[in-house]
C-alpha cells in the first residue's frame, strides 16, 4: 500500500543550576531544541500524466522549540518545609501531526505549551509525615488535526488541517501522609482531587481552490471546521482517588501491607476530534464509569541468609475482595455502541478490571 521512509533530526541543549544552603534550596534550567522532519515515497509508479518522475522528497521547516524550569524549597525548621515549582515547557508535534501518509505538509504547525505551577509544604517528625500540594498545568494548542480531501484540480490530494484552540486545563490537591503508631504499624492516607476539563472549542480554517474543467484555478472557498469542547471532562484516568494502608511488621524482617483504594470521576476515553460541530454542536459530558475500590495484600519477609546470600521471599494478592470493576472505558465505541451517540452506558465500550489474583516471589541479592 505504501513504500515510505522518514527522518527525524533533532538538535538541542540547555544549561541548569542549583543552589543549596542549610535553610534554602534554588533550582533552575532552560534549554532550547530544534526538529527537523522529511518524507521520501519510494513507489516508482509515482509519476505524472507524462510519464515523468513526481519528486516523492519533502521537507518540511524546522521547528524550534525552548523551555524554562524553576523550583524552590525553603525549611522553616527541622520539621516543616514548603516549595514551589513553576515551568514553561514547548512541545513541537509529532511527525504525523506535520507531514502525513501522503507527503503532506501541514501549514505552520503550532507548538503544544505546558504551563504549570505547583505549590506545597511537607512535615516530618519521628512519628509523622505529611506532604500537601496544589497544582495548576495549562495544556495549551494541543495538537489535533483533521484529514480533508479536496478532489479537485489535478492532485486531488488529502491534506491535513490544524486545529487551534484544543486547550485542557489540570488542576488539584493531592496529600500525603504516613503515620507511625508505634514500631509495628504504620497507617497511611493519600488523597487526590483534581479537575481536568477542556477549556474552549476549537477551530481550523481550509482554503481550497477551485478549477475549471481545464484544470485552470477560477477561485477558492473557505471551509471553518470547529470542535464542540468547551468544559468537557478529560477521560481515561480517574480525577480522584484514595488509597488507605495498613502496614504490621510483627518481628524482625515481616512486612506485611493492606491497601485499599477507591477511584471516582473516572470519565471514559474520549477522542476530541468526535465533537465536530455539524449543525448543532454536542455538548454532553461524556460517559462518566462508575466509582469501584479494590483491596491488596502485600507481603515481604527477609528469609535467613543461605551461602551469604540474602534472600527475601514477596507474595502479593490483588483484588483481594474480587470486585467486578470497570477499569477503562471507551465513550460511543464505534464497535460496541448502539449508534444513538448517546453518552450513556449502552454505547460505552468497558474493560473490566482483573479478578483476584496472587503472586509469590523470591529475591536473592549478591
Amino acid at each position: 500500500a505504501y513504500h515510505n521512509e522518514t527522518t527525524v533530526d533533532w538538535i538541542g541543549g540547555f544549561v541548569q543550576g542549583n543552589y543549596t544552603t542549610d535553610k534554602l534550596n534554588l533550582y533552575g534550567m532552560g534549554g532550547v531544541s530544534s526538529i527537523k522532519y522529511t518524507y521520501e515515497d519510494h513507489f516508482a509508479a509515482n509519476k505524472d500524466e507524462d510519464g515523468n518522475d513526481i519528486d516523492n522528497f519533502v521537507s518540511a521547516p524546522a521547528i524550534n522549540t525552548f523551555q524554562v524550569k524553576g523550583g524552590a524549597s525553603y525549611n522553616l525548621d527541622d520539621r516543616l518545609s514548603a516549595f514551589v515549582n513553576t515551568g514553561y515547557v514547548q512541545k513541537p508535534p509529532i511527525l504525523d501531526n506535520v507531514i502525513d501518509y501522503d507527503g503532506n505538509v501541514s501549514q505552520n504547525p503550532d507548538n503544544e505549551k505546558f504551563i504549570s505551577t505547583e505549590i506545597g509544604g511537607e512535615y516530618r517528625s519521628g512519628l509523622v509525615a505529611v506532604k500537601g500540594s496544589y497544582y495548576n498545568t495549562q495544556w495549551k494548542d494541543r495538537n489535533l488535526t483533521k484529514s480533508v480531501t479536496t478532489g479537485q484540480g489535478s492532485s486531488g490530494d488529502t491534506d491535513i488541517i490544524y486545529l487551534t484552540g484544543v486547550n485542557q486545563s489540570h488542576s488539584g490537591f493531592e496529600i500525603e501522609s504516613k503515620v507511625a503508631l508505634n514500631e509495628m504499624v504504620d497507617v497511611d492516607f493519600i488523597v487526590s482531587i483534581g479537575d481536568w476539563y477542556f477549556d474552549g472549542d476549537a477551530k481550523g480554517d481550509y482554503t481550497e481552490m477551485e478549477y475549471n474543467e481545464e484544470g485552470q484555478i477560477i477561485g477558492q472557498t473557505s471551509t471553518e471546521y470547529e470542535y464542540a469542547l468547551n468544559n468537557l471532562k478529560v477521560g481515561d484516568m480517574p480525577q480522584t482517588s484514595y488509597v488507605g494502608g495498613l502496614t504490621l511488621k510483627p518481628i524482625d524482617g515481616l512486612r506485611i501491607q493492606g491497601l485499599y483504594k477507591y477511584y471516582d470521576n473516572h470519565y471514559s476515553d474520549w477522542s476530541p476530534d468526535s465533537r465536530e460541530v455539524d449543525g448543532d454542536a454536542d455538548r454532553a459530558q461524556v460517559w462518566k464509569s462508575p466509582s469501584y475500590g479494590k483491596l491488596d495484600f502485600h507481603l515481604a519477609y527477609d528469609l535467613p541468609k543461605i551461602g551469604g546470600y540474602d534472600l527475601t521471599l514477596t507474595g502479593h494478592l490483588f483484588n483481594a475482595l474480587d470486585e467486578v470493576f470497570v477499569q477503562d472505558a471507551v465513550d460511543n465505541s464505534k464497535y460496541n455502541g448502539f449508534g444513538d451517540k448517546l453518552h450513556l452506558a449502552h454505547n460505552a465500550e468497558v474493560f473490566l478490571g482483573t479478578p483476584r489474583h496472587f503472586n509469590l516471589g523470591l529475591t536473592v541479592n549478591f
